[in-house]
């Protein structure tokens, strides 16, 4: 089995359950990658604005890559899936919001990329009630991992 990595987004970094992934992922010595959704027009102030800052709860250390990305997914038209071949990533294990946004086009093309894809369901959240949960639903038939903890 190849390395493992965690994905996690700025908004409220996924909550305590992402927190402990990333440490866990840490002390393993395994990849922790932080995504950050930018406005592709710079509407939302770039990367160093008060807007897109990751939240006090997402610490980035000396090292883990910052993808920024541009739409839904965080292979879309970023460098991510070259990044994670670089380091012989097979296994991506994924935290953020949202749900039915970026967590769903992320795990969707990380499949279709070829890499086993897991969802830590205490580190997501969703739109709503109904629409996490059929989003779930869906990715589960598609092949993904739903993971109570690590």
């Amino acid at each position: 089995m190849g390395r493992r990595a965690v994905r996690t987004r700025r908004r409220h970094g996924g909550g305590p359950g992402a927190e402990q992934a990333r440490r866990w992922f840490r002390e393993s010595g395994d990849l922790v990658v932080h995504v950050r959704h930018l406005a592709l027009d710079g509407s939302d102030g770039g990367p160093g604005s008060s807007t897109t800052r990751f939240v006090d709860a997402v610490t980035v250390e000396d090292g883990e890559p910052v993808v920024n990305k541009y739409d839904r997914s965080a292979f879309a038209g970023t460098a991510l899936d070259g990044m994670l071949r670089d380091h012989a990533v097979c296994d991506v294990l994924l935290a953020g919001l949202v749900t039915e946004g970026g967590i769903a086009s992320t795990a969707t093309d990380a499949l279709r990329l070829g890499y086993q894809v897991s969802v830590l369901l205490p580190a997501i959240a969703g739109n709503t009630p109904q629409g996490h949960r059929e989003t779930l639903d869906d990715l589960r038939d598609r092949g993904v991992t739903l993971r109570e903890r690590i």
